[in-house]
């Protein structure tokens, strides 16, 4: 008699929350980086700068920056696309891509760029969309995981994830209804899906305490990992802190 099959959902093996995880500090709702002080007297590099935001501030701390754009931006920027910078190799010691990996063609290439002109020890920081909806001209809407491979590839490490601020839920929602002011709700929302979890999260360190027979300490530090893992998944996009390992 043939066994029935799993569900399409199920894959071949049901993942651990471990296993799910990313193998760094994670922070939900929370800044994980001040600027200021991971620029603070360092050779700074700004890729996709846009209108050169961090200028002011890089060069207050005593940071030297310089800003790329694929195209002509002003006498701020140098014209570069981040899949081909045009830069020596271990030329600076912080490179921030901010809210600009979904808009690069090939996110690959532009890691292993990033690895090639940033020091030993240097710094990778920025933002990446992760559920948002198609905006401008985006290509790649990144995991959590997929930040974490990327870097181990090119001899970096994720050091720093965050997230849980705002959701794809709460971010489509503002889409939808734009233009009414949507904030407020917005952060409403954001804050529902927010305890929802937490209040999984504790339902399921009865589960893990109880049911699985895990100590104490163990159900704690799983359901705490419960918790941030499905605010992870849900999560509209990532703050990362990433770091060249060799």
């Amino acid at each position: 008699m043939s066994q029935k099959a799993p569900a399409r959902s199920q894959g071949v093996r049901r993942l651990t929350f471990e296993e799910q995880a990313p193998a760094c500090e994670i922070f939900i709702n929370q800044r994980i980086y001040h600027l200021d002080e991971v620029c603070k007297n360092k050779r700074v590099v700004d890729i996709g700068c846009g209108y050169g935001a961090n200028k002011k501030l890089v060069e207050s701390v005593g940071g030297t920056w310089v800003g790329v754009e694929p195209f002509e931006g002003g006498a701020h920027t140098v014209v570069g696309k981040a899949e081909a910078l045009p830069f020596e190799n271990e030329s600076f010691d912080v490179a921030i891509m901010d809210s600009v990996l979904e808009h690069v063609e090939d996110a690959g290439k532009a890691f292993q760029e990033v690895a090639r002109i940033l020091v030993k020890g240097g710094k990778f920081v920025g933002y990446a969309a992760f559920m948002e909806c198609f905006h401008e001209i985006s290509y790649n809407h990144l995991s959590f995981r997929a930040l974490e491979y990327y870097a181990q590839v090119n001899g970096m490490k994720l050091m720093r994830i965050g997230g849980g601020r705002a959701f794809g839920i709460d971010y489509h929602l503002q889409v939808i209804f734009y233009p009414l002011p949507t904030k407020l709700l917005r952060k409403v929302v954001a804050w529902k899906i927010r305890n929802t979890f937490r209040l999984k999260s504790k339902l399921m360190y009865l589960v893990f305490r109880y049911r699985q027979k895990q100590t104490r300490a163990r159900a704690k530090e799983m359901s705490k990992l419960y918790f941030q893992v499905e605010c992870l998944r849900q999560s509209n996009g990532f703050q990362f802190v990433i770091e060249k390992m060799n």
